[in-house]
């Protein structure tokens, strides 16, 4: 029997293609090579019969014919998508999007408890909430400094942070007395939060010398592994820095510790309807998250070394 329908990967590729910029731009969209890509297209052509995209200029563009196929197959696929992840939401799965730091610091160790509460997480490693707004997760984990204006959403925890390095200070140096002494080191940060050292420095007071800018690194993951190897000071604040506090590889160098505006909040894709799974899943991530603070907390208590 001769097929009647094209395959979903070529229709999805010109999906993607009717509203990108270009090929290349769709190709990085559905993680495949431009020449795959290509090909995917040649195939719905060569499936239909028609040319599909204008290849003349610059950049292609939808034919007459493209238009029209587009119009007509949209919403049928629409149906599909909407109806695989309905499928996909069953009661107990819960569909997460959270940071790389976030996931791999503190989430993962503990995916082995939220089983046997009856709840699978499936997690797309996600900055950001796009995850949400094309309807492929649930749930969003994020950090920042204000709610979300178009999703519901709660605050788990607010951030404060204290000074971290190395069990031994880096290039042996005497430990931290004085806010000046922050100035002689290497002050290390993330690209999604340089400006974390200014907003500590309003709560504790800035030093009379110009600190030293470190390297700065895209993760907190990336920073904290930095730190307890000995390149630089770096801030710490609850949950992502747990484990290399725990494990004694990150080691609290200054007595204060200030809040930095921050918090990680629990973002949800539906306003009004939860489902069972999704709120266990809730209750317990405060639940898990109220330990980790404490025991956050209890490091604070403790003397600098």
């Amino acid at each position: 029997m001769l097929r009647q329908t094209p395959s979903l990967e070529a229709t999805e590729a010109f999906l993607v293609a009717a509203r990108t910029t270009s090929f290349r731009a769709g190709a990085a969209e559905l993680a495949l090579s431009p020449s795959a890509f290509s090909r995917r297209i040649q195939l719905l052509e060569n499936f239909v019969g028609a040319p599909l995209f204008d290849r003349s200029g610059p950049n292609p563009r939808l034919t007459e014919l493209g238009a029209g196929y587009l119009e007509e197959i949209a919403p049928a696929l629409d149906i599909i998508r909407n109806a695989t992840s309905r499928l996909r939401s069953r009661e107990g799965v819960v569909r997460l999007t959270t940071s790389h730091s976030f996931a791999v610091s503190w989430l993962m160790p503990r995916l082995g408890a939220l089983r046997e509460l009856g709840v699978e997480l499936e997690l797309t490693i996600r900055q950001g909430l796009d995850g949400l707004r094309e309807g492929q997760c649930d749930v969003a984990i994020m950090g920042g400094g204000e709610a979300p204006a178009d999703f519901a959403s709660e605050v788990l925890i607010e951030l404060e942070a204290f000074v971290v390095s190395s069990r031994i200070m880096p290039g042996g140096a005497k430990p931290l007395r004085h806010i000046d002494d922050l100035a002689e080191h290497n002050l290390m940060s993330t690209s999604a939060s340089p400006w974390l050292w200014s907003k500590w420095f309003e709560q504790v007071g800035t030093p009379s010398g110009s600190p030293k800018r470190g390297v700065t690194f895209p993760t907190l993951h990336a920073l904290y592994e930095a730190a307890a190897s000995g390149l630089g000071l770096a801030l710490a604040v609850p949950l992502a820095s747990e484990r290399l506090l725990m494990d004694g590889r990150l080691a609290r160098r200054f007595e204060f510790h200030a809040p930095i505006g921050q918090q990680y909040r629990l973002v949800y894709a539906d306003r009004r309807r939860r489902r069972a799974g999704i709120d266990v899943f809730g209750n317990w991530l405060k639940r898990e998250i109220t330990e980790s603070h404490q025991a956050f907390r209890d490091t604070i208590s403790l003397p600098c070394t």
